[in-house]
């Protein structure tokens, strides 16, 4: 095989691939960058890559040194960084996709003196693979929902105390989640700790270094100049003292999201919360936002109005909690393409009142009398129990509030939760 023809071949490959020099001027450009990217290989070739693509730099930049460093083929999956160059999707399995999941590898090219003469920088489409890992979760995770769900209907179909069962069910789950959470909290809580230390432990070493590096200076001495000079060079302390702090700074942020999932999920479902005590209902809203926000994110913007000093609601905490979820989860898939969603928290008298509004395609007026029974659903057969809005009036009414719900003709359709701020004189914080 010939040099040229070689050369075709690479351009015409199906996947992405940029030949650099080790300063990262860019030498071969192919078909599938230029085409996705609309940069043809004339405007690209002799140009520096990170200044092509000044919001990737940081993250290319790294990936480019520590092949140079390393010696090693460098990696990128879409799970870690999904999409690395706005590629549009050439294969939208669910309509959704709208840019290409993408897999990353740097190769190192050494040449006979075994220096690195090039880096290959290869990007191959991911896009299948992550739709169909994300739609099999997605339908792992409703298959067992569904499983669930059908042995409750076959087993309690001519109950009427149907929805009492499934509220016991979920405080058992609740407590579940809550000892997860528990385990997982105590050795993520010492991970984030140590890295803490380890951070102030590297920014000692890196002033160490330098005082070190500045005595030499000073005391004029041209052979150990040369040798920490050297030594420097070798084994490319500057980019190790860069890196190093951002690393573990990355670490520091991933562990502190792990802690607010699983503080969120702790506030969500922890059994303390199923006892009737004063509650914040902002507090709760958020915690299920969080615990939801895989569901919303792709279908919804959602926009928060929340009232200042909102004053503590006697409730059940965790049951409230699932009211919103199910009223959330429902504007949601309501919309048939991403739309918003507003949530207003406000204190009216002697009463919470809490609206949630999509802009989805709303509920027709022949259904409206008809959406608070139980199994009553629109959704497709296999899609869906009936019970999410039923078990949602009912511990509402359990709270001696109320929940109503209005759908104007191409508006979408609001939910309306009143709950009174005190406990009621009829309430009986020891009934099931």
């Amino acid at each position: 095989m010939n040099d040229e023809l070689a050369l075709q071949l690479i351009r015409q490959l199906p996947i992405g691939a940029c030949l650099l020099t080790p300063d990262y001027r860019i030498v071969l450009w192919n078909d599938f960058f230029a085409e996705r990217l609309q940069l043809p290989a004339e405007q690209t070739v002799g140009q520096d890559l990170l200044e092509i693509f000044p919001e990737q730099a940081r993250f290319l930049k790294r990936k480019l040194d520590s092949t140079l460093i390393l010696k090693n083929t460098s990696y990128s999956y879409w799970e870690q960084r999904p999409h690395i160059f706005q590629f549009k999707s050439t294969r939208p399995v669910t309509g959704q996709e709208e840019l290409m999941y993408q897999n990353m590898e740097i190769v190192p090219i050494v040449n006979e003196n075994g220096q690195i003469s090039h880096l290959l920088l290869a990007i191959m489409d991911a896009t299948t693979t992550a739709c169909y890992s994300q739609d099999l979760k997605h339908a792992l995770s409703l298959l067992a929902e569904e499983h669930k769900a059908q042995a409750q209907l076959i087993d309690k179909l001519e109950e009427a105390h149907n929805q009492l069962l499934q509220a016991e069910k979920m405080a058992s789950i609740g407590q579940l989640a809550a000892g997860v959470a528990h385990e997982i909290n105590n050795p993520i809580g010492f991970i984030s700790s140590n890295l803490e230390t380890l951070q102030h432990y590297c920014r000692t070493l890196v002033d160490a270094l330098d005082f070190a590096g500045d005595l030499l200076l000073q005391q004029a001495s041209a052979e150990l100049t040369a040798r920490y000079q050297s030594y420097q060079n070798q084994h490319n302390l500057n980019f190790l003292l860069q890196d190093m702090p951002d690393l573990i700074a990355e670490s520091l942020e991933g562990s502190g999201r792990v802690m607010s999932i699983v503080k969120s999920l702790r506030e969500f479902s922890h059994v303390d919360s199923s006892e009737w005590k004063e509650t914040n209902l902002i507090d709760g809203m958020e915690s299920t936002l969080r615990i939801i926000n895989n569901e919303l994110k792709y279908k919804a913007t959602v926009h928060k109005d929340y009232q200042q000093d909102m004053p503590l609601v006697y409730c059940q905490s965790m049951q409230i909690n699932q009211v919103f979820m199910n009223l959330l989860l429902n504007a949601a898939q309501a919309m048939e393409q991403p739309g918003e969603i507003y949530i207003r928290i406000t204190a009216e008298a002697e009463v919470a009142r809490i609206s949630i509004r999509d802009t989805g395609t709303g509920i027709a007026p022949a259904h409206l009398k008809k959406i608070f029974d139980p199994f009553f659903t629109t959704k497709a057969v296999g899609t869906g129990t009936g019970l999410g809005l039923s078990l949602s009036y009912s511990i509402v009414q359990k709270h001696q509030g109320k929940l109503s719900v209005s759908s104007p003709p191409g508006q979408g359709a609001e939910f309306i939760i009143t709950l009174p701020l005190h406990k009621a004189p009829d309430v009986n914080p020891d009934a099931p």
